[in-house]
């Protein structure tokens, strides 16, 4: 059995102003932020012939407090209204953290060639080598504030999902070993006390499934994301179900040992099933319940990896979402997102640094991007706040 982690936590000052109403502003505050801190367990057993059983428990911690709390604690919950009216998700919980295998749970059967992996599991939002700035080296990811699934006026499909059954290609396929197929019936479970059989919820078969491509070999790096959800509440009568797809392309050259240039594009898709509720204006902001009409939004972002010397390395992001279109593929007026990031890591170890991130999200007046992943945000901005952080932290792996 092994023992994994990370611990990484942060001194910063977060603030979203600029909103369309004045009162949904969040002013400047210091706090002291965790981001992706997590501990692990692997457990493998040899069965021979190059084949292997294995188990990961991999718990998100919230080290800043202790508890299930992101930094949005005290403020409005999924679903509240904003002054401005934008029905906006709950930045107060890190769904992610404090339950075991919160992040990763899953049992496994494999050898070289595959592995069939069963559990709770990381899909759409990983990126593979071309785009590792937030995930593993700062605090914020500007890019990934865009295609997560609580990125504003569209979001992705789904990202972190339990009930996963996942086929993963192991070393035999060389330059795409990484890559993966996956099935998902976490929306059929979803669903509490549902009767099998009943027209609400028997024959609607709420499911999701995709397929990630990874590529790796010289100084290349490339991936393609596609994933798919159908029915996404389980209920086709349900005026909030919808069925929503996302695309995620990048390709990145490795210039220099620990240096990479990387680019991505991005198409987010929802498509509500109930005839009223796609033909809606798409005012709301995903996050919120009440949230109809029928939208889709692409974007891209570049990111920047250099490697100074062998213990400084810089990191630098830039992105853009275009302005989101309606179910008559007409563009809605200032709902564009724009990202910046720049940061920096000092290695005090292999498995130690220090960093420093400003990162900032301007959004168009009909959006509310945010750095919701984790719980990041200090709380759910309004229409047309632009978040930003400033932010030194430390970095310990285990």
């Amino acid at each position: 059995m092994q023992i994994y982690g990370r611990a990484n936590v942060d001194f910063s000052s977060y603030s979203a102003t600029g909103a369309v109403t004045a009162s949904d502003n969040l002013v400047a505050r210091n706090r002291v932020a965790d981001s992706g801190s997590r501990f692990g367990l692997r457990v493998n057993e040899d069965l021979g012939q190059g084949r292997r059983a294995f188990v990961v428990c991999e718990t998100g911690i919230n080290i800043d407090n202790g508890g299930f709390a992101g930094q949005g604690v005290g403020l409005l919950a999924n679903g509240t209204t904003t002054a401005s009216g934008a029905s906006v998700g709950g930045a107060n919980q890190n769904t992610s953290a404090n339950t075991f295998c919160s992040r990763e749970g899953h049992v496994g059967l494999g050898n070289s060639m595959a592995e069939v992996r069963l559990g709770r599991q990381n899909i759409w939002w990983t990126h593979g080598e071309v785009n590792q700035t937030g995930p593993n080296f700062l605090s914020a990811d500007v890019l990934g504030a865009m295609y997560a699934p609580s990125a504003g006026l569209s979001s992705a499909p789904l990202a972190r999902t339990s009930n996963v059954a996942l086929l993963h290609a192991g070393r035999d396929f060389g330059a795409f070993a990484g890559s993966q197929l996956y099935y998902v019936v976490d929306r059929q479970e979803a669903i509490l006390g549902a009767t099998p059989g009943t027209t609400s919820h028997g024959p609607n078969k709420g499911n999701a499934s995709g397929i990630k491509l990874n590529y790796s070999k010289g100084n290349i790096v490339a991936m393609l994301d596609y994933a798919k959800v159908n029915n996404f509440t389980n209920d086709v009568t349900a005026a909030s179900n919808f069925d929503a797809s996302g695309t995620k392309a990048g390709v990145g050259y490795k210039y220099s040992p620990g240096s990479l240039v990387s680019f991505t594009y991005w198409k987010l898709d929802r498509t509500y099933t109930l005839s009223t509720a796609h033909d809606d204006a798409p005012t709301n902001v995903n996050l919120g319940t009440g949230a109809t009409g029928s939208r889709a939004q692409s974007g891209w972002g570049i990111n920047l990896q250099h490697a100074l010397d062998k213990q400084i390395d810089l990191y630098a992001q830039y992105g853009k979402m275009g302005n989101a279109k309606n179910y008559l593929n007409t563009a809605i007026a200032n709902s564009g997102v724009t990202g910046i990031m720049v940061g920096a890591r000092y290695k005090l170890s292999p498995r130690t640094a220090i960093h420093a991130t400003y990162a900032q999200l301007k959004n168009g007046a009909a959006n509310a991007v945010n750095f919701a992943a984790g719980s990041y945000a200090s709380g759910n901005s309004g229409l047309g706040a632009d978040p930003k952080i400033m932010a030194v932290g430390i970095m310990h792996n285990f």
